[in-house]
């Protein structure tokens, strides 16, 4: 592994261990965790950009991608007037740096054979504008997770390999890595209903209508109010149902006071697993193992459709 790479993964490992640990035990992780790590990361990405014949489209791609990682943390209500100014010019000249680049680069450059870095460049800022998408419109997903995914592409530009022969999407070369470990964290998180499942079997907790073994199990409600969980079980009217999807801002209180009102004080629950767990699991995986996520689901997936 080279200099730069171990740097990178030492970088990259510190943040989402500390990261994890922060929100496993408080469900917050401090904005300071992402904004130093992406700080340290940027400077590294530059250096060593630094060393290598790049065309000024390029660097004001790098800009624009750094400008789009610092909007995630800048908020313009708490600054004063000078400093929003200021701001605002950033951000004008990222979206006139991100209109240089896609005006002046050439396709053959991006296709040009063993060209990968400058597509890892690219995939930065696609994976950015990917997570600010996801977070406004798509499923339920905490800032510290998109956070966490965002920095990752500055920490992590290019792949890191400690095995000399990692699993791949393609013979020669894969997707870029910060998507590798993005879709490898997926691949674990999906692990997570299988596991509680086999643990609820193994438990005795078989109940109708039987879909909330994969997503959650049994606990008394005197640990789950000590807890960082939801109630699968909820009271409406004079009946408690079992519910598919748990409203997260629900008000839990409230709910296992009904609950214990009607005399369930073993309810079923379903865990508030921080995302950032798998994600830094899979930022090990990726390192260790390669592309998991291709090689034993898409891959099988494609082959029953050729």
């Amino acid at each position: 592994m080279e200099m730069l790479d171990l740097l990178r993964f030492i970088l990259g490992s510190a943040m989402l261990c500390y990261g994890s640990w922060t929100d496993l035990k408080t469900r917050r992780v401090p904005n300071e965790v992402w904004l130093i790590s992406g700080s340290i990361a940027s400077a590294i990405l530059i250096y060593d950009l630094s060393t290598q014949d790049w065309g000024y489209h390029v660097w004001a791609l790098l800009f624009a991608t750094i400008i789009l990682f610092y909007n995630a943390f800048v908020d313009e209500y708490v600054l004063e007037d000078n400093q929003t100014m200021l701001w605002r010019v950033f951000q004008i000249l990222a979206i006139l740096s991100a209109l240089y680049f896609l005006l002046t680069v050439d396709s053959e450059e991006i296709s040009k054979e063993n060209n990968y870095k400058l597509i890892d460049i690219l995939s930065i800022s696609v994976l950015m504008i990917l997570m600010y998408v996801w977070y406004y419109f798509g499923p339920t997903i905490g800032g510290a997770d998109v956070k966490a995914i965002m920095t990752i592409g500055l920490v992590a530009p290019f792949t890191i390999s400690i095995n000399e022969d990692p699993m791949m999407a393609f013979e020669t070369r894969g997707f870029p890595y910060p998507f590798v470990v993005f879709m490898n964290s997926l691949l674990l998180y999906l692990l997570i209903p299988i596991g509680l499942a086999l643990y609820n079997l193994v438990s005795g907790n078989i109940e109708k209508p039987y879909f909330q073994i994969f997503f959650g199990t049994k606990m008394s409600i005197k640990s789950a109010r000590e807890s960082f969980v939801w109630p699968m079980q909820q009271v409406v009217g004079d009946k408690a149902i079992m519910v598919a999807f748990v409203k997260h801002k629900s008000d839990s209180e409230s709910e296992w006071d009904k609950l214990e009102e009607k005399g369930i004080t073993n309810p079923w629950i379903t865990f508030k697993i921080p995302y950032i767990i798998p994600l830094t699991l899979a930022f090990f995986v990726s390192a260790f193992f390669g592309d998991l996520f291709s090689t034993y689901l898409v891959e099988p997936i494609n082959s029953i459709f050729t």
